[in-house]
């Protein structure tokens, strides 16, 4: 009823009732006001709305542990989490000891959640924690879910890696779904035939797997875009003769043999060795364009073996365009240059020198750098001296004419006095 009607049907009433009535009036009128003004004022819960494909959708740009925080929300947010097309499982504690309550705990946080998952479609499912044997059983399970719900990317990466003895089960050499492998501390051991067709990239690290594993793993990708093989044992040849390989990363482990490389149409190699007692073969790779080279610690010093082996080994990239020579593998060319070793010329337009710093020869090592480079366009010193992060680039060749060189560094002055070479402008980090 209106409040013109109510006072049309008072007019008629007593006085006294006339009042009574107006009082009555006004607090249905106040009550109703308030009312309103609540509606008004009270949040529309618009979440509520949207469908669980589109919810999940939101909990996906989140973090795993952020998006299970949701479930405390109502009944409906309780398991939606669980179904998130990527599961990423990180034990903050994985550095520390293996069977500690923290892991435990987290092993029976994964098996909670794939127990409650319904999904049956699955992105990405990675692991990284500590392992011990006593879990062995649990990891199995985690592969089998993952690769019975046709998973894209999974990553398997098991603290300590060199020690571990897990062996993943048989059926994960026939996900035929997977896109991207990336293993951590495990024994491959396989014999049927593998159906990675669609697997476009493979990290191993720690791994250990023989030659007959690794020639199958390499003819059964045929898209295999990237290759990374970090300290991994139990072969001695590497023979990649795909056209789609644009990437590999090889780094020599403490187990290994003489490793021979064959990669003839792989453009970028990344590859870390350790220069003393063993010499690499590189057989075939004339189509690197890009090329990043590394030392390991080595025992007794730059002895007259480490420097020979050196450059043995740069001879193999005399042709590539692009070189990043890391600290290690610097500070031995830097000793080589002032005991008189003559570097390879190369034909390279860029070098980098990476993990740069204050070294007692390394002005030596870049002169005898940029004299075996006569192509250079470009050298990048990315590092640090005692003061900060710097940066040099040489705009001009040759390097012996009058070059312009433009420096990014906190103490640019030490390297105008050193090379002789106008420098400018001084940019401050």
């Amino acid at each position: 009823m209106s409040d013109e009607e109510f006072d049309e049907n008072t007019i008629e009433l007593g006085e006294g009732e006339e009042e009574e009535c107006s009082v009555e009036s006004d607090r249905k009128t106040m009550a109703l006001s308030s009312s309103n003004k609540w509606i008004k004022e009270m949040p529309i819960d618009r979440l509520s709305v949207l469908p669980d494909s589109l919810l999940v959708r939101i909990l996906s740009f989140l973090y795993m542990k952020e998006a299970a925080r949701t479930s405390v929300l109502s009944k409906r947010w309780k398991f939606l989490w669980a179904e998130l097309p990527g599961l990423e499982f990180l034990d903050d504690y994985w550095v520390s000891s293996t069977r500690t309550e923290k892991t435990l705990k987290f092993v029976s946080w994964v098996n909670r959640t794939i127990d409650i998952r319904k999904g049956n479609y699955l992105e990405k499912f990675q692991i990284k924690c500590n392992y011990d044997k006593c879990f062995a059983s649990d990891v199995d399970t985690w592969v089998e879910f993952s690769v019975k719900n046709e998973v894209k990317v999974l990553s398997l990466m098991l603290y300590p890696g060199m020690v571990n003895d897990y062996k993943p089960p048989q059926m994960m050499y026939s996900c035929s779904s997977l896109t991207a492998l990336r293993l951590k501390g495990c024994i491959m051991a396989y014999e049927g035939a593998i159906e990675w067709q669609s697997l476009t990239d493979l990290t191993l690290s720690y791994v250990q797997l023989n030659q007959h594993l690794l020639d199958e793993i390499l003819s059964s990708c045929p898209v295999l875009n990237s290759l990374a093989l970090v300290e991994c044992w139990g072969f001695n040849r590497l023979e990649v003769n795909s056209i789609c390989l644009n990437r590999l990363t090889v780094e020599e482990s403490i187990h290994a043999s003489i490793l021979e490389i064959s990669a003839p149409y792989t453009p970028s190699l990344n590859i870390t060795v350790f220069p003393d007692g063993r010499k690499w073969q590189l057989r075939n790779i004339s189509s690197v364009v890009t090329a990043t080279i590394n030392f390991f610690e080595f025992d007794y010093g730059c002895t007259e073996e480490v420097m020979d082996n050196a450059n043995e080994f740069l001879q193999h990239f005399k042709h590539v365009d692009d070189l990043a020579v890391h600290r290690l593998c610097f500070e031995v060319l830097s000793i080589m240059a002032v005991n008189g070793w003559q570097l390879p010329q190369f034909k390279l337009r860029h070098l980098t020198i990476a993990s740069f710093s204050e070294y007692e020869h390394s002005i030596s090592g870049i002169i005898c750098l940029l004299e075996s480079s006569p192509n250079i366009e470009t050298l990048l010193l990315d590092g640090y001296t005692s003061g900060g992060i710097f940066i040099l680039h040489v705009r001009h060749v040759p390097i012996f004419q009058s070059c312009k060189i433009e420096v990014v560094m906190l103490y640019p002055h030490y390297f105008t006095h050193v090379l002789g070479v106008p420098v400018w402008p001084f940019h401050y980090r």
